[in-house]
């Protein structure tokens, strides 16, 4: 037996708890797969009937054998764990012996079917989906290929996601973007275009990425376009889920990793991990953790402070969730997350003073900090599915800048100053949703949601020598309640022909108050405001054959207003030439696209395509005022015209090719008076093309060892900084890769692996603080080439 089929038929025998309720057999099978964290491939929607409802514990291919019963389909459990669907081939009469009056087992499925391609189930929608049958514009990304390609945090897997933009401000400070809606690469007050949740609950509002490790996952769920339907106000741009891997039931596992790496330039780097499920009250309840630390080697040197090495950092945190089966279809979670990232500098560089150097007066460390409580319960049944959760969210962190350059504009007569920018953020949000059943041409869910956020934001400018000596500072506070209800229905017109529409009805009360000083001198504000109204969504679904899958869609996105207050003091707020409007207005998008989805007749590849066009009204950007302080400014109008295209294809049963792109034209179509934007320029931070190509690759060398090899290619297109255009603030175009090569013997992984294959240098983010931007001098180049290797222990 070689070692893929063991694989094969460990993955066939092990038992698990299932509760399938009764439904259409596709619908099953969706279910089935998402509780045994197993990918689907084939046909599904050619599988007939209704399946008998599921309790108890079993193996999966029992559960499968009784949900494909009488439906006209089998199924294989290939190596790496994915179902296989295909039909039943039907057989011909025989003229030597009579009909059996029991049923014949099915036939094993050919050995193509093994080479096909699998595809993850997603819930993203709110109900299970295959990406193939769904008409979102929508990218799922396993925790295999995330793993496989070393990737731990957002910044990664962009690489693997079409279309998608992290900036390189620094671990726990970047930005996410999708399809080159920007509304700029700073952070600051607005709500970011990019809804990052982790499981049910959102934990970004106005803050940067927390940079959040990827481990022990099941999954990474990407959503383009508007999703103000079933995400509410804010990702006008999409929605990045992080699907955590739930404690099972009645199964002990543990998983041991140590990475150890060398950063040429730099120093050495280290990765640790451990991961630990344990079954507790027999079956019917579990308790997973996950803790890690993790250290960064700095690699660049600073000539002013005779300092090599400045930007090192750690990053450390865990995970902790348990679970309970209170009723049959009825299961309880509970879950606490901590993660801390510290830096000690910031990792930009200047022109002219060589590579991988600058010269600044003043060190620049970060801290991040987060926390999360959370509770869900979920419910699955003949009547449906329910899903209703309540968190609690601490996001705090502090960045120093270098601000000996603003000094003056102050007021104060000192050479070296710092801006210390700190703020935290407490969210609490509860949900619930109801899914319907299945079964028939309708399909429905409607839910609500309440959340309550406050924001305390306190810069503070001083200058450093002689003596520390407050120069500037601002003790802000931010309220936002929110409440919302939304539904989504879909309606079978034909057997090929779906109709979907949504809308969503919320209600927003927004409150500011601060509170300036500068010198003796005082100001004080407080402003409140409201915002409701609707976000709807239609999409068209068809699909001529069970291979092709054609969509259109139409969706909007909001974001709501609200108040400027730094500056110094004496500024006003007339919002004409250098100063802010004290109110900054909402923005909304619509986005318009037409999508593709298709499958290869014998099932090894399959490519999704999309062409969109949105009009996004009143851009709201996160700016610097003269003074180096932030604000608020409605930009203009905009539009972004694109297509993407996602690609993967398995021409052997252990090669699997991978490939994406987008050309896009991100840009500003009206500008404002009151801020110097150029038509032309393009949306900042946002390349017009860009492109990954990747592979993975598995070969069995005996009965217990296998060959691994897994690579990837990437170009980023260029960009600009600002919307101005500036040629000096060009940055991106720019290609790097990665390569793996490892060896596995179960229950041991040994992998070698390469960053930044080719030691690529290239500009990747031209800013460096909010004091020098004019400059236009700043470079933050890739981490240079890294070499290094992990050890993986999972016993079986």
């Amino acid at each position: 037996m070689t070692a893929l089929s063991a694989q094969a038929q460990a993955a066939d025998t092990r038992t698990l708890d299932f509760y399938v309720p009764r439904q259409s057999v596709d619908g099953a099978l969706l279910d089935l797969a998402l509780q045994a964290r197993v990918s689907l491939g084939g046909s599904l929607s050619a599988c007939a009937g209704t399946s008998p409802a599921l309790h108890g514990r079993m193996s999966l291919g029992t559960a499968l054998t009784r949900i494909l019963a009488g439906s006209g389909c089998r199924h294989i459990i290939r190596a790496d764990g994915a179902v296989i669907i295909s039909r039943t081939p039907s057989r011909p009469p025989s003229i030597l012996a009579p009909p059996s009056p029991r049923e014949p087992a099915p036939r094993p499925a050919p050995t193509e079917d093994v080479a096909q391609v699998s595809e993850v189930v997603v819930t993203a929608p709110r109900r299970p989906e295959l990406i193939q049958d769904s008409s979102s514009a929508m990218t799922a990304v396993a925790s295999e290929r995330i793993g496989r390609s070393g990737v731990t945090g957002m910044q990664g897997l962009d690489s693997l996601v079409s279309g998608m933009t992290v900036t390189n401000l620094g671990p726990g400070r970047n930005k996410i973007l999708l399809r080159g809606i920007s509304d700029g690469v700073f952070t600051g007050l607005t709500q970011s275009t990019v809804g990052l949740y982790l499981d049910l609950t959102p934990v970004t509002y106005s803050a940067p990425d927390p940079d959040l490790k990827l481990i022990d996952i099941d999954r990474v769920e990407v959503l383009r376009g508007p999703q103000g339907t079933l995400y509410g106000t804010g990702p006008i741009g999409g929605v990045v889920r992080i699907v955590t891997r739930a404690p099972e039931f009645g199964q002990e596992d543990l998983s041991v990793a140590l990475t150890r790496s060398h950063t040429s330039g730099g120093g050495a780097n280290s990765d640790y991990s451990l991961i630990a499920n344990l079954p507790l009250a027999g079956d019917r309840a579990a308790i997973r953790a996950a803790i890690y630390g993790e250290t960064y080697s700095g690699y660049i040197n600073d000539v002013e402070l005779k300092l090599r090495r400045v930007n090192d950092g750690t990053r450390r945190g865990g995970r902790v969730s348990a679970a309970l089966e209170i009723a049959p279809g009825w299961t309880a979670r509970a879950g606490v997350v901590h993660q801390s990232i510290v830096t000690e500098d910031t990792h930009y560089v200047y022109r002219g003073l060589g590579p991988l150097r600058r010269a600044n007066l003043v060190r620049e460390p970060h801290q991040n900090r987060f926390d999360q409580a959370s509770l869900m319960l979920e419910g699955r049944g003949a009547w449906g599915n329910m899903n209703a959760s309540l968190a609690v969210v601490e996001h705090g962190f502090k960045s120093r800048y270098d601000a000996s350059s603003a000094l003056r504009r102050f007021g104060s007569p000192w050479r070296i100053g710092a801006l210390d920018e700190n703020k935290d953020i407490h969210l609490i949000v509860g949900e619930a949703n109801f899914a319907s059943p299945d079964v028939g041409r309708w399909r429905w869910l409607a839910g609500g949601l309440v959340s309550s956020s406050t924001t305390r934001t306190n810069p503070i400018l001083s200058a450093l020598r002689p003596a520390p000596l407050t120069v500037y500072s601002e003790a802000r506070r931010d309220s936002l309640d929110e409440a919302a209800v939304y539904g989504e229905a879909s309606l079978d017109l034909t057997q090929k022909l779906t109709l979907t529409a949504g809308v969503r009805y919320y209600a927003l009360d927004y409150e500011t108050t601060s509170e300036v000083r500068q010198g003796s001198r005082r100001r004080a504000f407080d402003g409140s405001g409201a915002s409701s109204g609707l976000t709807p969504k239609i999409a068209l679904a068809w699909q001529p054959s069970e291979r092709l899958n054609l969509s259109a869609q139409i969706s909007q996105g909001h974001r709501a207003g609200g108040f400027n207050t730094a500056g110094v003091i004496g500024q006003d707020f007339s919002g004409m030439a250098d100063s802010p409007a004290r109110e900054y207005q909402p923005d909304s998008l619509w986005n318009l696209e037409f999508g593709a989805k298709y499958r290869s007749p014998d099932g090894r590849a399959r490519v999704r395509a999309a062409v969109y066009a949105a009009r996004w009204r009143d851009v709201q950007s996160d700016q610097f005022l003269p003074s180096g302080l932030a604000y608020v400014v409605n930009v203009g109008d905009g539009a972004d015209l694109g297509f993407e295209i996602e690609a993967n294809w398995k021409p052997t049963e252990t090669l699997e090719l991978f490939a994406n792109g987008l050309v896009a034209d991100p840009r500003i179509t009206d500008p404002s008076d009151q801020f110097d934007s150029r038509r032309d320029a393009g949306l900042p931070g946002v390349p017009k093309a860009s492109a990954n190509l990747g592979f993975t690759w598995r070969r069995p060398l005996g009965d217990r060892l296998q060959l691994l090899a897994d690579g990837g290619l990437s170009y980023v297109g260029s960009s600009r900084l600002t919307f101005d255009g500036r040629q000096q603030n060009r940055m991106g175009d720019y290609g790097t890769g990665r390569f793996a090569l490892g060896v596995e013997a179960s229950p041991w992984v040994a992998t070698l692996f390469v960053d930044n294959l080719f030691d690529t240098e290239a500009n990747t983010f031209a800013y460096s603080d909010p004091f020098r931007l004019p400059d236009a001098q700043a470079v933050t180049p890739l981490r240079p080439r890294t070499i290094g290797v992990t050890l993986r222990w999972t016993p079986q």
